[in-house]
């Protein structure tokens, strides 16, 4: 039983074998207008042996007169490129590029590939990895990568397929590592632009031409997102670049990153917003709460610096001013004004403490210089006795801290004082009433009238300077404190609707622009048209 398998086996290599010699032979010597014969005689026995028919006609193309490193064609060779991104894996704005999965498939004619004149069982020829290697491929790689590996698990991800009229279908499963144009102007609401450079490495355009799919060729299957990127538009072009030895065919994949800023806002904007309206609540207080003023703005800077901090570590060191810069600028200069409108009032305050304390004691000096004056001057009892008889019309004049050169009706029987015992302290405001000035200036006016109408004029005149002596304390009238209207308070009240007027038209004017701005990168990301062609030239 085996010996007759093993001879029905060979004779079926010998069948196999001999139609090959044969048909060999008459394709030789066969003119080119001959019709090929129908073998689909042969396709129901081959199909159990589906493997040996694919052997043959791999073993009929791939003979030893293919030559893989000669182009397929004298006139050169169009490749069709397929680009499909599997995944994104991430964005590096540190290092300037974007990592990702893509399915690079390239598509090209190989006459010397065909073998629809073998066997018309067969409707393509699937082939492993390790025949790639014995087949003519045109070395189209990606010329800017930083980085570009082939996925290898198990084996290398690489498809191969041959139809029947000698097209040529490679696909290759690659991570690639490319550059990003990163412009950071518009952070954290920019959008950020990736390109991939495909072109042949080692044929100019007269051998290798490159050309796009006709119909999309270039699309997206990733259904992952990444945390803080999302991919807004994908445009594809080609160009033409010129060598030293001469021009190439270039094309280009563009992805456009869109950055989704709504992290930024709740880490970076809101909390923000807080430190520059904790500050703003410093003109509300009292100014005489110094140290809870201070601590309140230098509070939030301390805050606001923090925060920047965290956010510039996960930048690059960029040399121009970014969106967030500018909010973390503005933000800390509200404060640091805040500061200085803190140390202004202060300074205010102080001044005007001093310019009080100042016309006090200047006041407190020529009351006691005129004190003293008259005290010398007129040290008679007389002048005291007389003042108590003029003065007994019905006022009780009192003299409160500066000595009882009035004396009160209860003290008439102590008639024999002296100026000499007068004691001098300065007023209180509680002895400078309405009341007691009113008072005194009936009394003044009483005892100038009563003096006038006696007919002692020495004891009059007596009782005329010691009057003027009460008069030179200041009794009968008072002088006006000096006013300024740029007080504390008044610069208070004014900050407390300058500063939040002023910080709703910086956010008005700084989301405006920045949004405006953002939204034109979109337009231009998903704008086919927006990169022109530059022809490029390195000699």
């Amino acid at each position: 039983m085996f010996g007759n398998a093993t001879d029905t086996s060979v004779d079926s290599d010998v069948r196999v074998k001999l139609f090959s010699l044969i048909w060999s032979v008459v394709n030789l010597t066969a003119p080119a207008a001959l019709d090929y014969p129908d073998y689909d005689m042969f396709c129901e026995d081959a199909e159990p042996e589906n493997e040996t028919l694919s052997h043959l006609v791999l073993r009929t193309i791939l003979n030893e007169s293919y030559n893989k490193n000669i182009i397929p064609s004298r006139g050169g060779v169009n490749v069709v490129l397929e680009f499909v991104i599997q995944t994104i894996a991430e964005i590096s704005e540190i290092t300037g590029s974007f990592t990702s999965d893509v399915l690079f498939s390239q598509i090209w004619h190989d006459p010397r590939l065909k073998f629809h004149h073998i066997t018309n069982c067969l409707q393509n020829l699937t082939l492993n990895h390790a025949m790639i290697d014995r087949i003519w491929t045109p070395n189209v790689c990606f010329v800017n990568s930083k980085y570009t590996s082939l996925h290898s698990s198990p084996t290398p991800n690489i498809f191969l397929m041959v139809y029947p009229n000698g097209t040529v279908w490679v696909n290759y499963r690659l991570r690639v590592q490319g550059p990003c144009d990163m412009d950071l102007s518009l952070f954290p609401m920019d959008v950020q632009e990736c390109e991939l450079v495909m072109e042949s490495y080692a044929y100019n355009a007269g051998k290798v031409g490159l050309n796009w799919r006709d119909w999309n060729p270039v699309f997206s299957i990733s259904k992952a997102k990444l945390a803080d990127f999302s991919l807004y538009g994908l445009r594809w072009t080609k160009n033409e670049f010129n060598y030293a030895a001469g021009q190439w065919d270039q094309l280009t994949v563009t992805l456009s990153f869109s950055r989704s800023y709504g992290f930024y806002i709740l880490q970076m904007y809101l909390p923000t917003y807080a430190s520059v309206f904790i500050s703003f609540i410093g003109f509300w207080l009292d100014s005489k709460a110094l140290p809870a003023r201070i601590t309140l703005v230098t509070s939030s800077l301390m805050a606001l610096t923090f925060q920047y901090g965290n956010v510039a570590r996960a930048l690059p060191k960029v040399s121009y001013v970014k969106a967030i810069d500018v909010w973390m600028f503005a933000c800390v200069g509200f404060n640091f004004i805040s500061l200085v409108e803190v140390a202004l009032v202060c300074y205010i305050d102080r001044r005007i403490m001093r310019k009080e304390k100042a016309r006090r004691e200047k006041r407190k000096r020529e009351h006691m210089e005129c004190a003293r004056r008259n005290t010398l001057k007129k040290k008679s009892t007389a002048a005291t006795e007389e003042s108590e008889e003029l003065l007994s019309g019905g006022h009780d004049c009192r003299l409160i801290d500066y000595g009882s050169l009035l004396l009160p009706p209860a003290a008439n029987n102590n008639r024999h004082h002296s100026f000499d015992a007068i004691e001098y302290d300065e007023p209180t405001h509680s002895d400078w009433t309405p009341s007691r000035l009113t008072t005194s200036s009936t009394c003044l006016f009483n005892f100038r009238k009563k003096a006038k109408s006696k007919k002692n004029g020495g004891q009059a005149s007596h009782l005329l300077d010691s009057l003027r002596t009460l008069t030179a304390f200041g009794v009968g009238h008072d002088e006006p404190e000096v006013r300024t209207r740029w007080t504390g308070e008044f610069i208070d009240h004014i900050c407390q609707k300058l500063f939040p007027g002023l910080f709703a038209l910086f956010n008005l004017v700084y989301w405006v622009y920045y949004t405006s701005l953002n939204f034109q990168a979109k337009m231009r990301a998903t704008n086919i048209d927006y990169m022109p062609y530059t022809p490029h030239t390195i000699i």
